[in-house]
């Protein structure tokens, strides 16, 4: 049995449809499930994609139902963190995929002429990948160079490949293609 994490804010789409009721589903289930998308998906908090996103860590999703809340959330209005059940032999239809093995497998090589996925910044230019809102002045930080080199000042190197794996990690994230039952919702805690 595996257990994980959704964040549901205040006002939004599974606030007012209850997956203890309906379960989860995609907000485009038809949609072809690529790499690209996947990294949208995590990256760019694109919703219209065949996956949902679920997290192995309660803290996680509590942050994600808070932050995501149209008003704050309060003892008698709560946002909700939904535990997730399922078994490992998963319910005729989904798939569970780890987003960090699906872009890694799609990396360049080394000696590939395009931009490489590894920035060129400081080792702190990662924290403001993984919390541009309290950690944003480390993405726009000029890259430094060697003494005397005359290039042009500008900031690191950000791929869609590093920031969906930076994401995807800081967020312990795991997602889901096809329809989670309702019968895998096991239980509903308010969070404020």
């Amino acid at each position: 049995m595996l257990i994980f994490y959704r964040g549901v804010g205040i006002g939004s789409y599974w606030y007012l449809n209850n997956p203890e009721e309906n379960g989860f589903t995609a907000r485009a289930p038809g949609a072809e499930p690529t790499t690209a998308r996947l990294m949208q998906h995590i990256a760019r908090g694109t919703c219209n994609s065949p996956f949902i996103s679920l997290t192995r860590s309660y803290g996680v999703a509590r942050n994600y139902a808070i932050s995501s809340s149209r008003t704050l959330p309060t003892p008698r209005k709560p946002a909700y963190v939904y535990e997730i059940e399922i078994h490992a032999s998963l319910p005729f239809g989904l798939k569970l995929l780890d987003p960090v093995k699906k872009v890694a497998r799609a990396l360049p090589p080394p000696t590939s002429l395009g931009p490489p996925y590894q920035h060129d910044g400081i080792p702190e230019f990662l924290l403001g990948v993984a919390n541009p809102r309290d950690m944003g002045q480390f993405l726009t930080q000029h890259v430094l160079q060697p003494p005397f080199s005359e290039g042009t000042p500008r900031p690191p190197n950000l791929t869609l490949e590093l920031e969906t794996l930076v994401r995807a990690l800081r967020d312990a994230e795991i997602l889901a293609q096809g329809i989670i039952p309702a019968i895998c919702v096991k239980n509903c805690f308010g969070v404020y």
